[in-house]
């Protein structure tokens, strides 16, 4: 397959997008009220609803704040939360506001307690309060993307001021299938056929580790000087970066090692001790896709593993 005899589709639109079929049907719905609305109005400023994005890491919650401004024709601001330290940071934030514009925050759920107050009154009253609220900026109409892993880290009045809420969840194999063809035809790349099937089988359903997976084989092949990339080529990049069927790296295994050598469930200090890491990335990151992928079970002891999971690290040690 030669994805470089494609034409280029240019900038996304919802058009599109692959998989999240309720995502978009929303996201239609209110853009077209908007479009309509907007039409009929006389005068005044009118902006898409404030949304709410709510899903795990890496299946398309940036790509489609991209698309929502793209759509609108607007200035898109892109902050992470981790980043927002003071209420300050908000206001710094919130005066890059532009009328109709869209200012997109990832990870919204990081921000402290003081800065989600500040957020929900700038898009409650549109106002931004400055000086302990002895002077106040009145703001633009604009729209506010929030995205989030845990919405119930939110405090309520800043979830009750986002009034779409769309909800994202992970990809078939087929989807992903799409989603990595459609990044090889804007690239340019060539591969074998059977590749994209490799790669979204151990992609988890996320298309952002399908993308990993993608331009790890690229390098491979590159690093051979070809310009198609071969099942060969899919094959060494794994085991050189330890990339096993289900697409668990070193760490994930390790990590259902642990769990299969102990003599019962294991706590998570114990496993934070085993593995050097800290026990929030043990929870946020490693056992909440272990547990998705039903590898593993947690009771009020500890973690243990599953059926299946004792079966794919008997077949992780069969293969190697």
């Amino acid at each position: 397959m030669n994805p470089a005899d494609n034409s280029n589709p240019g900038p996304p639109t919802l058009d599109h997008v692959v998989g999240q079929t309720r995502a978009v049907q929303q996201l239609r719905v209110a853009l077209d009220a908007h479009f309509n609305d907007r039409a009929s109005a006389e005068g005044g400023e009118i902006a898409l609803p404030h949304i709410l994005m709510v899903g795990p890491a890496g299946v398309g919650k940036s790509t489609l704040s991209q698309i929502i401004s793209g759509e609108l024709g607007c200035t898109l601001h892109e902050e992470l939360a981790q980043n927002l330290l003071t209420p300050g940071h908000v206001h710094g934030l919130m005066m890059m506001v532009e009328a109709g514009g869209v200012v997109f925050l990832d990870e919204i759920h990081e921000l402290l307690p003081p800065c989600q107050t500040v957020l929900y009154r700038c898009l409650e009253e549109r106002r931004l309060f400055l000086g302990g609220n002895r002077k106040s900026i009145t703001l633009p109409a604009f729209t506010f993307v929030g995205a989030t892993t845990d919405e119930w880290a939110l405090s309520k009045p800043l979830r009750d001021r986002f009034k779409i809420t769309i909800r994202l969840t992970h990809y078939a194999v087929p989807e992903i299938r799409k989603i990595v063809f459609q990044r090889c035809m804007r690239l340019g790349w060539a591969l074998q056929e059977d590749v994209l099937d490799e790669i979204a089988k151990r992609s988890r359903g996320t298309p952002r580790i399908a993308v990993r997976l993608l331009e790890a084989s690229r390098r491979q092949a590159r690093a051979d000087g070809k310009q198609t990339i071969l099942l060969d080529h899919f094959h060494r990049m794994c085991e050189t970066e330890g990339v096993d069927a289900l697409g668990l790296d070193v760490t994930e295994r390790r990590y259902l090692q642990l769990l299969r050598d102990s003599q019962g469930p294991v706590r998570l200090n114990v496993l934070a001790t085993q593995l050097a890491l800290p026990r929030r990335t043990i929870e946020s990151v490693i056992e909440s896709e272990l547990i998705r992928l039903r590898l593993v079970t947690k009771t009020e002891e500890g973690r243990t593993l599953t059926a299946a999971g004792v079966q794919h690290l008997n077949e992780t040690d069969g293969q190697s």
